[in-house]
Order: C-alpha cells, then sequence, then structure tokens
C-alpha cells in the first residue's frame, strides 16, 4: 500500500527541517542518545500535530514552534523529576546508626 499524498507531503517536509531540528538540538548542548531521543519526540509531536498546520506560514516556522514548545516541555518535565528526585533524598543525620 502506497502513502497517502499527506504522508508523502510530511516526509517532503520533514526532510527540508531536519538541519534545522539538528542545529537546535545542539543549540541547547544536547547530544548522543538525548539528541536522538528528543530528535524523535519532536518527530512525532510534529506527526500528530501535523493536522493541525493550516499553511497560513511556511512548514519551518511552523515547525520550530512546535520543537520549541517539545524542548520546552521536556526540559521542563527533567527539571520537575529532578526536584521531585531531591525532595525525596535522605538526611544521614536522621538515620540511626544500628550498627553499633
Amino acid at each position: 500500500m502506497g502513502k497517502s499524498s499527506k504522508q508523502q507531503q510530511f516526509l517532503k517536509d520533514l526532510e527540508s527541517f531536519e538541519p534545522i531540528l539538528i542545529a537546535e538540538s545542539k543549540k541547547h548542548n544536547i547530544d548522543g542518545w538525548e539528541a536522538e531521543d528528543i530528535q524523535q519526540d519532536v518527530r512525532l509531536r510534529l506527526w500528530i500535530k501535523y493536522s493541525t498546520f493550516k499553511g497560513k506560514s511556511s512548514f519551518k516556522t511552523w515547525a520550530n514552534k512546535v520543537m520549541k514548545n517539545c524542548i520546552k516541555n521536556i526540559k521542563r518535565d527533567a527539571e520537575r523529576q529532578c526536584r521531585k528526585s531531591l525532595s525525596y533524598s535522605i538526611s544521614f543525620d536522621d538515620l540511626d546508626d544500628e550498627s553499633e
């Protein structure tokens, strides 16, 4: 079964956007598996939201906004997780020394 014209257009648009996506990852000092993970999240978000793209701006402009929001959300979630982890830290002063 062939790809629909919508899928073909999305893939064409996404191909032109790839260099921007990679550059944005580097701009935020994201590399390795984290960069790949974020890039994949952005690609997925772009596909999910593609039906909302009305063509009032260029695909690159629209995709750039989606990408920046996605990166912002990922960073915010990571910061929340970090704060949550820190709030569960145990103070060594609160531990009983049962080995004595």
